[in-house]
């Protein structure tokens, strides 16, 4: 199959199936749980003063391994769901058989491009603070740390500006909410310091 073949068959897909609001949606909703939940871990680190740059990386990692797999499989799981109901329904009130037509490959395109962004994104917008950290001792840890705090929220601000943009509403008090979620985050996991 050459590419011109294949972009008009994933452009046919797309407007059988429509899933380009939820490619953004299942983008920005778990690239926002990957980057709160690595925002936890670094807390987390940071409390107990961990001062090995591997056991954040592991940590992190194993993290990013279990978001990436509960959002493929969880996704996938549903999205083929819903759509072999929604390919049912449809078989039901047109009294034919959709086995093999571009409406069946349509949907399961979908399922599968919707697993893949829903694993994807956590484990990108988790990666990214972790980024510090793989320069071990070229870094002292501490400012490690920071950096990473540092490009957590940056994660933050871009996911609010994109949803800012997508929403045409104000990007920067869109940005700033996201900002203000990882800070609560931050904070309430900050509280468990009072614990030691």
């Amino acid at each position: 199959m050459d590419q011109d073949n294949f972009i008009k068959r994933i452009k046919t897909y797309n407007r059988i199936t429509n899933i380009s609001k939820l490619v953004r949606r299942y983008f920005a909703v778990n690239g926002f749980d990957g980057v709160i939940t690595i925002i936890g871990l670094l807390i987390g680190n940071f409390i107990i003063r961990t001062v090995s740059y591997s056991h954040v990386l592991i940590t992190g990692l194993a993290v990013c391994i279990s978001l990436g797999v509960s959002g493929v499989w969880s996704a996938y799981n549903s999205e083929t769901a819903e759509r072999k109901k929604e390919i049912d329904d449809l078989e039901k009130y047109t009294l034919h058989n959709l086995d093999r037509t571009v409406i069946y490959y349509a949907q399961s395109y979908a399922a599968k491009v919707l697993a893949a962004v829903n694993g994807l994104s956590p484990v990108i917008t988790a990666l990214i603070p972790l980024l510090p950290f793989f320069f071990g001792s070229l870094i002292p840890i501490k400012i490690s740390f920071y950096i990473a705090f540092g490009l957590a929220f940056l994660v933050l601000l871009g996911i609010g500006l994109f949803l800012g943009r997508i929403s045409k509403t104000n990007l920067i008090i869109s940005g700033i909410k996201m900002v203000i979620a990882g800070v609560f985050t931050a904070g309430l996991s900050y509280l468990l310091s009072f614990l030691q």
